[in-house]
């Protein structure tokens, strides 16, 4: 059978099939070859990413921003913009982003990274220190959102014009050193003239010209501190420390040391009247500085005359007065802030305690009360054991010798006593010499009569140590 175009009805039906089979076809192949196409990108990122590691960078963004979060959760908040500073010095990112959420921070610190450009800063406009120091930045550009900026490190960069700081109103330390400034001359600092920086570090450039000294440093009103060693433009300026010292009249530091008044004095004198001027500026300058001294010294002296004389008439008062210091009903000064200071010290006895002191005492005081005890139960016990094996047959018992021992005590102040008496009040001095048996019994002179002896004769030695000998027989006894 025919249908209504005149062709068989099976063919119709071929033709269709063989067209949906080139289209399954043909997807199937796109298919593959778009497999091939993204496990060829897969291949190629990966690729990428080994090469940033092995160049010990990965590309800053949230993920990596929420790493450092992670990593000091005592100096970060969880909450970007609960932040006021971030560290991401020292990790060779190459393009500045990923800060849209630190709405708080205040300072960034970036050193020694690869960024070539100023960006992404743009929702931190709170931020007032930014240190981009040690990167690849070429350009200053991308700071107009941050109006609070105070302090910007860009040193040791490839920077080669000073530009985009017209909107930073309250920038006050610029550190641009180690860059590519100054090939240009002037019209590469010209900017500064118009900002309100006080610090400037620009040393280590290549300005050469020396009109940027009358042109740019000289307009700046509110500079205080100069870095300008290490530039061409030093060696061409005359007088390079007093020039700048005169042209700059607010100048207080240049390079590495202070600018004095008198240095700003003589500074002055030589650009007036050239060097003859400054000796006599400076002869002028130690003139003042001795009689200054001298009138402190005048000062001083009369200030320790004029407590002298209040002292002597203070004291020639009191001698008159019938009351003392203690007793005086009219309180000086000082009693009357002691007096405050032992009302509040009583007031706020509570809170000035200090209960690990007292602690500290009471264990203190029970061992030294132990020590006591132990030494005073030790002491009968030593006694006792040194006079026992020493004691003769007839001896009395150890409690009589103790109640002897508290009796002595009260005998031997009597007999002080009276022995103070009978030498007109004067205390006699104890005896502590040791006897010795052998000088008594012995019949030859001793080493200490011997001198003697031979100076006042023998006969006098004899009877000196005879009758020694006569009193030692009637003083000693067997139980003495």
């Amino acid at each position: 059978p025919k249908e209504a175009g005149g062709e068989p009805r099976g063919a119709s039906r071929g033709a269709m099939s063989c067209t949906e089979l080139d289209r399954a076809l043909h997807k199937q192949v796109l298919k593959r070859e778009a497999w091939k196409e993204q496990e060829a990108r897969e291949a190629k990122q990966k690729r990428d990413d080994e090469t940033m590691l092995g160049f010990g960078a990965t590309e800053m963004g949230k993920e990596e921003l929420k790493k450092i979060i992670d990593s000091d959760r005592r100096m970060y908040y969880r909450t970007e913009n609960l932040n006021d500073k971030l560290y991401i010095h020292y990790k060779g990112w190459k393009v500045l982003q990923g800060l849209e959420g630190w709405t708080g921070l205040r300072a960034l610190y970036a050193e020694c990274n690869a960024f070539d450009r100023i960006q992404g800063l743009h929702n931190c406009r709170q931020l007032r220190s930014l240190f981009l120091s040690e990167n690849c930045i070429r350009k200053i550009e991308g700071l107009d959102s941050c109006p609070e900026l105070w302090s910007l490190n860009l040193s040791s960069n490839f920077i080669e014009r000073i530009e985009g700081l017209s909107k930073l109103k309250n920038l006050n330390t610029l550190i641009i050193a180690k860059n590519k400034i100054g090939f240009k001359g002037v019209d590469d600092l010209i900017e500064l003239a118009d900002t309100p920086l006080n610090s400037l570090d620009i040393q280590d450039n290549k300005i050469w010209d020396p009109d940027c000294l009358p042109e740019v440093f000289a307009r700046m009103e509110n500079l205080r501190v100069l870095y300008l060693k290490g530039n061409p433009c030093s060696k061409k300026i005359p007088n390079y420390r007093k020039s700048i010292t005169v042209y700059c009249p607010d100048l207080k530091y240049l390079d590495d040391r202070p600018v004095f008044p008198e240095d700003r004095r003589a500074a002055e004198a030589f650009n007036r009247g050239g060097l003859e001027e400054e000796r006599a500026e400076r002869r002028r300058i130690r003139e003042e500085n001795n009689a200054k001294h001298e009138a402190n010294m005048k000062a001083f002296q009369a200030m320790i005359d004029r407590a002298k004389a209040e002292k002597r008439e203070r004291t020639a008062m009191r001698e008159e007065d019938k009351y003392t210091d203690e007793t005086d009903p009219v309180e000086s000064n000082e009693q009357r802030m002691q007096k405050m200071v032992d009302k509040w010290k009583e007031d706020n006895a509570d809170d000035l305690r200090d209960d690990a002191k007292e602690h500290a005492m009471r264990c203190l005081a029970a061992e030294r009360e132990r020590e006591r005890e132990r030494e005073q139960s030790a002491a009968p016990s030593n006694d006792a054991s040194l006079e026992g094996p020493l004691m003769p047959e007839g001896e009395e018992s150890e409690p009589q010798r103790q109640e002897g021992d508290e009796d002595r005590p009260q005998e031997a102040e009597a007999q002080e006593e009276a022995e103070r008496e009978e030498d007109g009040g004067e205390k006699k001095k104890e005896d502590n010499r040791k006897l010795v048996y052998e000088d008594i019994w012995d019949d030859l002179p001793t080493s200490q009569s011997a001198p003697a002896a031979a100076g006042g004769g023998s006969a006098a030695a004899a009877a000196a140590a005879a009758s020694a000998r006569a009193a030692a027989r009637q003083t000693f006894s067997p139980n003495c």
